[in-house]
């Protein structure tokens, strides 16, 4: 039976010599995701889910050295791994997302350029052209939001555990989007609960959205079916 934990509030960033020697091992897993695509939420879940910590920081069981899996952004497009879960999102909601943590302009066309080329670019090699994974499961945002059971059921598939839906039910319920705010108070930007954070991102949308489609898109066609289903 699933029992709610009741840890610091502060989270435990794990200590670089640990990382490395969980990374020494290239069958180790490793969760792959563009920053603003909801790595936070379901590391949160797993941590819970697994009773395991996962690096860099661990949220729950950070006295444990049992690791569960190493998260990286892969923002320098240099990480090879061969055991790969990859999380992605809406390419506008991410934009816009990463444009306010970045505190630029919503309406600064160069910054959306930027950004939505260099997501562009992560998207394309994680979903197209990576060769070396030998073990990889790709989930998104959406799906989490929309088909949870299924869509972790995939995840724990990957890791090797069983999915019991009901543990997950239980999980689900405890790591809201407070539980979240609380548990990343090293960076207060990682959950917005302001309701105007989501109306803007509507105005974004109907404003931006089909210019970061086309700039992410750009010379990158092939990408196109695999926002079928999750652009809104």
């Amino acid at each position: 039976m699933f029992k709610k934990q009741n840890p610091p509030l502060v989270s435990r960033r794990i200590d670089q010599e640990l990382v490395e020697r969980f990374e020494k091992n290239p069958d180790n897993p490793f969760l792959v995701s563009f920053p603003r695509t909801g790595s936070h939420w379901l590391r949160m879940m797993l941590e819970l889910y697994f009773e395991r910590p996962t690096l860099v920081r661990a949220f729950y069981y950070a006295q444990s050295d049992d690791f569960l899996l190493r998260h990286h952004h892969d923002i320098n497009l240099d990480v090879q791994r061969k055991n790969v879960i990859y999380l992605y999102r809406d390419p506008v909601a991410t934009i816009y997302s990463q444009l306010r943590y970045e505190k630029d302009p919503l309406d600064d066309k160069e910054r959306i350029t930027h950004w939505s080329d260099i997501y562009g670019q992560h998207l394309e090699k994680w979903l197209i052209q990576e060769n070396f994974t030998t073990k990889k499961t790709i989930i998104t945002y959406e799906g989490l939001k929309d088909n949870l059971n299924e869509t972790f059921a995939q995840v724990t598939n990957h890791l090797g555990g069983t999915f019991d839906a009901e543990r997950l039910q239980a999980v689900a319920a405890q790591v809201t989007k407070g539980e979240v705010k609380s548990k990343t108070q090293h960076d207060e930007q990682v959950i917005q609960l302001d309701s105007r954070y989501e109306i803007s991102r509507d105005t974004f949308r109907e404003q931006s959205g089909a210019y970061v489609l086309e700039s992410a898109l750009k010379d990158r066609e092939s990408l196109r079916p695999f926002f079928a289903g999750i652009i809104s």
